[in-house]
């Protein structure tokens, strides 16, 4: 088994066998008393994608982002391995926590404010995440949220590497903006990664996709591809329990939506818990 491999060559402890994705797979390991987390990836990577998201990591300082250790590329009996070495975040996802049903309020707005800051932190390094979803946020073991897979990360300042005739960009349909969905880069910054945590806190304290009204999480892109209005039912629930602040999040256009990080932060932070 390669993860045990990589262990023994590092001198880590392999513990367990964590999450499987399409791309790679995620092991429990530990080293020197230090829980980490060994990222193998199990097919031929896009090298370019790769080199974007451990550069995105490595420029990332804060502690609502996950941060990178080690990565490494290496032949082992013929063939090339690709793996990262980051940090351990054992408290599951977010999308593992909703089984249980929605968060509530007080859960509600430190996972607004985490999230907040943290895109406020990549967007001071001219990042955007471009897939914030459920399944993209963990949480510590003291339940502090954490953004995790910079895996589309794009930097601003550097060329793209989407083909223009791509009909969308990298993201994950159903919480992805408008933007992304229509593949228009130049509309792409902070405010795409705004959307997709507005549609995030809206399926987690609401249970319902902004553009649908409800659950079905397909019909919701399938209205916003319409260019369709937030669902009624969405604005009512939204105003009825004092989460009107995730109305301008999720507009269409990104002009109507918070114009800076800082603005983002200061109104979860006035809203209180």
């Amino acid at each position: 088994m390669l993860a045990q491999r990589i262990c023994a060559d590092h001198g880590y402890e392999f513990v367990r066998a964590c999450n499987a994705g399409a791309s790679k797979k995620t092991f429990h390991v530990r080293h020197a008393g230090q829980d980490l987390a060994l990222k193998l990836f199990t097919s031929t990577p896009d090298h370019e994608r790769l080199s974007r998201e451990i550069t995105a990591l490595s420029a990332c300082n804060h502690a609502n982002i996950s941060k990178i250790l080690d990565h490494q590329s290496r032949d082992i009996d013929g063939t090339v391995v690709n793996y990262l070495v980051e940090e351990y975040i054992g408290g599951g996802t977010l999308n593992e926590r909703l089984t249980k049903g929605r968060l509530a309020r007080p859960d509600t707005h430190a996972l607004a404010l985490a999230m907040s800051e943290a895109i406020a932190h990549l967007a001071s390094r001219n990042l955007v995440h471009r897939d914030i979803k459920p399944d993209n946020i963990m949480y510590r073991d003291d339940g502090a949220a954490v953004l995790v897979d910079l895996g589309v990360a794009r930097h601003l300042n550097a060329t793209t590497i989407t083909q223009p005739f791509i009909l969308a960009g990298p993201c994950t349909p159903q919480f992805a903006a408008p933007e992304q969905l229509l593949n228009e880069k130049s509309r792409i910054d902070w405010r795409t990664d705004q959307f997709g945590l507005g549609v995030t806190l809206s399926v987690a304290t609401l249970a319902m996709h902004p553009y649908s009204g409800d659950m079905d999480l397909n019909n919701g892109y399938m209205r916003l591809m319409a260019q369709r209005p937030p669902a009624i039912e969405f604005i009512d629930a939204a105003n009825s329990q004092g989460l009107g602040i995730l109305i301008p999040m999720v507009e269409f256009w990104p002009i109507k939506r918070f114009v800076r990080p800082a603005d983002l932060i200061v109104a979860w932070q006035n809203l209180g818990a």
